[in-house]
C-alpha cells in the first residue's frame, strides 16, 4: 500500500492556485512541470515528469521525490528546495535580509523584523559579491519576528562570514 498520493490534474491545478495567489505566480507561464504527491502529513513533494510512468504499486517505497513544502487549507508553507523553485518566479510575499539577518536566520533563528504581513513569505539575501538574490527558505512574520521553519538538521552552527 502506497503510503502517498500521486495529485492528479485537478488536484495540481489547485495546488499551482494556491501558489499562484500567495507568490503571484502566473501558472500559465511558470514552469512548474512536476508532478505533486502528497503524502499522509500533507507534505507535498515534487518529482519529474518522467516518473509518472512507472508503476509505484510493484514498488515496496515509502516516500519519493524532493520535499517542496507542506499543504495547509489555504497555504502553502514551502520548504528550502520549494522556496528555491518558486522564488525566481515570485511577485509577492518575499523579504530581504540584510548580512546580519542572514546569519542569524542560516543558523536557523528566528530574525527580528518589521510587520511583513500574515503570510508565509519567501526570504532570500541579495549576495553583494555576485549581486545575486540567495534564496534561503521560508518564514512567516508573528510578534515583530520573522519564524524560521529549518529543521534543526539543516542548522548551520559554525557560519565563516
Amino acid at each position: 500500500m502506497l503510503k502517498f498520493n500521486i495529485l492528479n490534474s485537478k488536484e495540481t491545478k489547485h495546488v499551482l492556485e494556491k501558489i499562484s495567489n500567495q507568490y503571484g505566480l502566473d501558472i500559465d507561464k511558470n514552469e512548474l512541470d512536476y508532478i505533486f504527491i502528497q503524502n499522509n502529513d500533507n507534505r507535498l513533494y515534487v518529482v519529474s515528469r518522467g516518473l509518472g510512468t512507472i508503476d509505484f504499486e510493484k514498488l515496496r517505497i515509502d516516500n519519493i521525490g524532493v520535499y517542496f513544502g507542506e499543504l495547509y487549507t489555504d497555504k502553502i508553507r514551502l520548504s528550502i528546495e520549494g522556496a528555491q523553485i518558486i522564488g525566481p518566479y515570485a511577485k509577492k510575499n518575499i523579504v530581504e535580509l540584510d548580512h546580519d539577518q542572514m546569519i542569524e536566520w542560516i543558523k536557523g533563528n528566528d530574525v527580528l523584523f518589521e510587520d511583513c504581513g500574515k503570510d508565509f513569505v519567501i526570504v532570500q539575501y541579495k549576495n553583494p559579491q555576485t549581486g545575486k538574490y540567495d534564496i534561503l527558505g521560508c518564514g512567516k512574520y508573528k510578534d515583530g519576528r520573522l519564524m524560521n521553519y529549518v529543521s534543526k538538521s539543516r542548522k548551520l552552527v559554525v557560519v565563516n562570514e
